[in-house]
């Protein structure tokens, strides 16, 4: 892999749809920078966290800002330029890598793998807290490792206590090259019978005593690199219930698959429905309820609101979103980034959601959409001091449509 520059600016675009904090100026400050490979080092190494929900747990986890991102960004790009994943590794293969395209791959594989009457079950193999127990002298001896990135990864480990950040590009994909020599055993052992998707391997075998020699061989590669399986994520179970799981399409008419998903309380149906939704009365009533039962439902509901910001119904929605969103700083970062774009909502914003984003124990990330949404809507005496990177936003007269910051998401 060369570095390539206008590449390496549009990967990053997939960190502005995987961060848990959506940047207040939607990183246009950072992304001419990339577009010429250049992302220095920032002075300061600041991390943040934030509680957020996850599908089946609240986490709290650290967070950067967006210029951090950027440079730990193009570093593991620099670092990695010889790095090959193996075919069978479907996720953040390369700096071109599409999360859409790669993860329908993956299904159909899945697919055609459980199709297969010779291989009756699969076995679910996954980590073990991956980002956080990843050891960084296990980093820090691979063979792609460079001293930039020895550097700048040390400093993480000491600032968040673990050097791999929750939905950072560059994180997965140092996280998928760590892991390439357990890619190499299953090769050996069972070839062009395993995939994997970041640290989760699914390998479809004969019987259970072939299932057992396999999980045996990977849990001893995972040892050599300091890690180990998870139990409670790891099992041998029939082939066809990855057609259940993992593998499911629920892809559909929106309407009919936001209707479905409702009725039949199905996230992943109303994941996929939320923004591709026209915005219509009904859904927005049914917004709020929504992700109060899906907390992690959030970021697809705003990107969908964004939409509905013009209409009666999806301001009633933020309202009742905005309701207690100062008790809940992940509500908050996607709500405040929604109304940092639309003028109308900034206005519906409580003051104490604004006060406590904007607090001094906030994350940079989220005190900047707080400075942003205040100013907007013209309540000084609410913004916090605008960081560098705001002055010459706030100069300029604060206006909505200046580098809004993003509501698209992956999450």
């Amino acid at each position: 892999m060369t570095d390539d520059a206008p590449a390496l600016r549009a990967s990053f675009g997939h960190d502005l749809l995987t961060e848990w904090i959506p940047d207040a100026l939607g990183a246009a400050d950072v992304l001419p920078g990339l577009a010429s490979g250049r992302a220095p080092a920032p002075a300061a190494l600041e991390v943040g966290w934030l509680r957020v929900p996850l599908a089946r747990r609240t986490e709290a986890v650290a967070v950067v800002p967006a210029t951090v991102r950027a440079h730990l960004h193009r570093t593991v790009e620099r670092a990695l330029r010889g790095y090959e994943p193996a075919a069978e590794v479907f996720s953040y293969r390369a700096l071109t890598w599409d999360y859409r395209t790669a993860f329908g791959a993956r299904g159909a594989r899945m697919r055609a793998l459980a199709g297969r009457g010779d291989l009756p079950l699969v076995l679910s193999l996954d980590v073990h807290r991956f980002g956080r127990s990843l050891p960084l002298s296990t980093l820090l001896d691979a063979a792609w490792m460079t001293d930039e990135l020895a550097t700048s990864l040390t400093r993480l480990a000491g600032e968040a206590g673990h050097c791999l950040l929750s939905s950072h590009h560059w994180a997965n994909r140092v996280g998928g090259a760590a892991l390439a020599p357990v890619d190499a055993v299953l090769g050996r052992l069972v070839p062009g019978r395993w995939l994997r998707w970041a640290d989760d391997w699914h390998v479809f075998v004969r019987d259970a005593g072939e299932a057992a020699r396999v999980r045996a061989a990977v849990r001893d590669g995972l040892a050599a690199l300091g890690l180990t399986l998870s139990a409670d994520k790891s099992g041998l179970w029939p082939a066809a219930t990855v057609l259940a799981g993992p593998a499911r399409d629920v892809a559909g008419e929106p309407t009919e698959v936001w209707r479905a998903g409702v009725d039949g309380g199905d996230l992943r149906a109303l994941r996929y429905a939320l923004p591709r939704l026209a915005p219509d009365a009904r859904v927005s009533a049914e917004v709020p309820a929504a992700v109060r039962r899906w907390p992690a439902l959030l970021p697809r509901a705003v990107r969908y609101l964004d939409g509905a910001a013009r209409t009666a119904h999806g301001r009633a929605a933020v309202v009742e979103l905005l309701d207690g969103a100062e008790r809940d700083p992940f509500a908050a970062a996607r709500l405040l980034a929604l109304a940092g774009r639309h003028p109308e909502l900034a206005a519906l914003v409580p003051g104490p959601v604004l006060a406590s984003a904007g607090g001094d124990g906030s994350p940079v990330a989220l005190r900047e959409l707080a400075t942003r949404v205040a100013v907007l809507d013209r309540r000084p005496h609410l913004a916090p001091e605008p960081t560098p990177r705001l002055r010459a936003w706030v100069a300029d007269g604060g206006h909505a449509g200046a580098s809004p910051p993003s509501v698209a998401t992956l999450l």
